[in-house]
């Protein structure tokens, strides 16, 4: 049965995927405001409150409403992310801010971490990069096996390397930093407790990997943030610019706090573009209430 639904939703993407791209946002922005009435949108409302405590009621109901018209454009554009031709979704990038820190980083010739919080479209960056590097990215196989196998195979298709997320991914991408290589990692998901550290995040803790500040602390890798922002036009706009200097420091915490605080300085850029949805500040310290309950 799940096998059947994955093969239905992998046949509406395809389906979508036919659509121009003006015509997907125009659905994506109708599911995004089916999405209001969802749990998704009660997520994001508390997200958004914890985040932005100086807006009033009603611009955080704002935010609330574009940042799920944003996230169902995102769903929307799966079909051409994944199934376009690769020069036809480039062309839809037709601005690029920080070109110089990626081209410092390569000159440098001492490895790249990449940054990519999700916010703006995340597959875009593949389309991107390939141009110019080959990264690696850690890759948890999902549980339903066609589900797997398609995700596989678009991930594959921008020639991307990947590595599990489990231990032998973490020696993996310690080696390929050591080859000077690329790999990109996602700043903000909650990782298991002994991964992570409990650091400020808009202000509230939130639990972080120690992975990024690790691999930054033992090795002399450019550390590179990146996202592609969708334009009012429907073009994206990849932006690239440096992490805090701190992110390499030994201390956990003290590196944990500098990475988010370089994702806070992305997401200010765009905040209706981030994924809200998710629930951020699930775990806390012992002895802290569940924000979601």
């Amino acid at each position: 049965m799940k096998n059947i639904v994955v093969y239905l939703g992998i046949g509406l993407i395809r389906i979508v995927s036919w659509l121009p791209l003006p015509a997907a946002h125009a659905l994506g922005a109708g599911l995004g405001r089916l999405l209001y009435f969802t749990g998704v949108a009660k997520t994001a409302r508390i997200n958004i409150r914890i985040c932005f405590p100086e807006l009033d009621a009603n611009a955080q109901d704002v935010l609330v409403r574009s940042s799920l018209i944003a996230l169902g454009k995102t769903y929307a554009e799966m079909g051409m992310s994944w199934m376009w031709p690769i020069p036809k979704v480039q062309k839809l990038i037709t601005r690029v801010e920080g070109m110089e820190y990626l081209q410092g980083a390569l000159n440098d010739k001492n490895g790249i971490i990449l940054i990519a919080p999700h916010l703006g479209n995340w597959e875009v960056l593949n389309h991107f990069f390939r141009q110019y590097l080959f990264m690696t990215v850690m890759y948890k196989p999902a549980k339903i096996s066609a589900l797997d196998k398609f995700i596989f195979k678009t991930r594959k298709r921008v020639d991307v390397g990947l590595v599990p997320a489990d231990r032998s991914g973490v020696e993996a991408l310690y080696q390929l930093l050591a080859d000077k290589g690329v790999v990109a990692v996602l700043p903000d998901q909650e990782p298991g407790l002994k991964s992570g550290v409990f650091a400020p995040f808009f202000s509230q803790l939130a639990l972080t990997g120690k992975l990024i500040g690790e691999l930054a602390n033992n090795t002399p890798a450019y550390l590179l943030c990146c996202y592609a922002k969708r334009e009012p036009d429907g073009s994206y706009a990849v932006v690239l610019k440096p992490a805090e200097a701190d992110v390499r420091n030994p201390d956990p915490l003290v590196a944990a706090t500098a990475l988010n605080k370089s994702i806070e300085d992305c997401i200010r850029d765009c905040p209706e573009q981030y994924q809200w949805g998710y629930k951020r500040f699930r775990r806390q310290p012992e002895g802290r209430s569940n924000f979601y309950r």
